[in-house]
């Protein structure tokens, strides 16, 4: 098992016949934390080709920063979309992008990086007390990693290049980009992992952005879920091998995405994503939307309907800090790791056979609405700890801590689980914990780059909406 940022690029191609020769395909970007990938489906939303590249583009930072070149990401990007077949990139008639969400970077008058891309892990305003400081100012909640709380501390620390054009998440400058436009605009979807959006009128918080100093001129427009942001540009088309005018979606959050791609019944599925981090997520057509607890949060989803998400920052990554611990005792007793997939595949064997568990906490990077918060480990005995029954309880707490995150009248009436996320998808031990923690069966997703598809599904649904404004 590995983190969700794959060792080696993925490619694969069906190579099925067409029942229509001349059928139109669509095309799926998802610019994600450790690797970019691309997808084509066709009418039938079957997969043509996928191409996935780890990006490699982590910028050396100091501790508690989390940065990636902007000019890496969107290079690989484009990478990606050469490397799909060219029968197949022929016949694309709509492209539709996601990408991480909450991070942000500062953009020149050309859509060149001023700044590197701030991602979601980063935490430099947890420092000296920043944030707490910046949600008083701004009277709107605020998490670490958020474009909005980045941008105030660019603000009020003297790293605000001059001249600014525009700020936007990295999905975001890829749209831009694609069709040509001066500058970026945004969907709902997206622009909620800023931090200061008003839910109710799915625009920004004008006056929280006027009290921490960002000036509004620098924020995407926001469009309505699902809209068309342009049509692909004359020199992006020649250099992809697509299509000059295809129109492009405004990029959705990478999260809704996934759910774009997976949830069959909004009304019974509860969607699990594993990967980097955690989600866990139940899309509500009929709700009061009232301000949530601070453990969850309600966000935009298509067609006027909400999701509640739980959100934990720890995921796989808390599977990777296991490996990782366990390889560093290894090298300070002078012994030799071994190789890290043979390590998640033993730690797998291990949890699965383990019967006593202990009480983990896997908060590692703390969470968003508690960033003080730390893992811990309690109820060791002489002859329990051990690393079959760490692996189980940490597989199970990753699991538990989700579930007691949402409330549970979301919870109520759920039937299915949906499994998405490389790290869920590659560890029998999370998934086993996962049924036994909710008490329901397990649907694993059957699609490669769940996010990248809900893009392209999102491309395809502004066709046949008509919604080609």
């Amino acid at each position: 098992m590995q983190s969700n940022s794959d060792s080696k690029p993925e490619y694969s191609e069906l190579t099925r016949p067409e029942t229509q020769a001349h059928a139109p395909f669509y095309l799926g970007l998802d610019i994600g934390t450790g690797k970019v990938a691309a997808v084509i489906l066709d009418s039938a939303l079957e997969s043509r080709a996928v191409k996935s590249i780890p990006h490699d583009a982590v910028c050396p930072a100091p501790q508690g920063r989390a940065l990636q070149d902007p000019e890496v990401l969107l290079e690989t990007v484009w990478s990606a979309v050469r490397a799909l077949p060219a029968n197949a990139r022929s016949r694309i008639a709509a492209i539709g992008v996601t990408g991480q969400m909450h991070g942000v970077a500062l953009f020149s008058e050309e859509m060149k990086a001023l700044t590197p891309l701030v991602t979601w892990q980063d935490r430099r305003v947890l420092e000296n007390n920043y944030l707490e400081l910046l949600v008083e100012k701004a009277g709107h909640p605020l998490y670490s990693g958020q474009g909005a709380a980045t941008l105030a501390w660019f603000r009020d620390h003297g790293q605000w290049p001059d001249p600014v054009h525009a700020a936007a998440t990295i999905q975001d400058a890829a749209v831009a980009l694609l069709t040509g436009a001066s500058k970026p605009v945004t969907d709902p979807t997206d622009a909620a992992g800023w931090g200061l959006y008003c839910l109710e009128s799915a625009e920004w918080d004008v006056e929280a952005w006027e009290r921490i100093g960002v000036p509004r001129s620098i924020l995407p427009r926001i469009l309505a879920c699902g809209s068309k942001a342009g049509s692909l540009c004359p020199e992006l088309a020649g250099r992809l091998g697509l299509g000059a005018g295809t129109p492009v979606a405004a990029a959705l959050g990478d999260h809704q995405a996934s759910l774009v791609a997976v949830v069959r019944s909004e009304s019974e599925d509860l969607a699990l994503n594993i990967g980097t981090g955690a989600q866990l997520s139940a899309v509500v057509t009929h709700a009061s939307f009232e301000a949530p607890p601070a453990s969850f949060e309600w966000r935009p989803y298509l067609g006027n309907r909400r999701v509640a998400t739980a959100a934990a920052l720890c995921g796989g990554s808390a599977w990777v800090w296991l490996a990782e611990s366990v390889e560093s005792w290894l090298i300070e007793l002078g012994l030799e790791p071994p190789p890290r997939e043979k390590l998640f595949q033993r730690l797998n064997e291990l949890g699965l056979d383990a019967v006593s568990e202990l009480d983990l906490s896997p908060h590692f990077l703390g969470e968003r609405h508690d960033p003080g918060l730390r893992g811990g480990i309690r109820g060791i005995g002489m002859d329990n700890f051990r690393l079959g029954s760490l692996s189980r309880s940490l597989a199970r707490a990753i699991m538990a801590n989700l579930k007691s995150m949402m409330p549970g009248e979301v919870l109520h009436g759920r039937r299915h689980l949906l499994g998405s996320g490389n790290a869920l998808r590659r560890n029998p031990l999370l998934q086993k914990m996962a049924e036994g923690v909710f008490g329901l069966p397990l649907r694993l997703s059957s699609r490669q780059e769940e996010a990248a598809c809900g893009a392209a599904i999102n491309a395809m649904t502004l066709i046949r909406s008509g919604n080609r404004r």
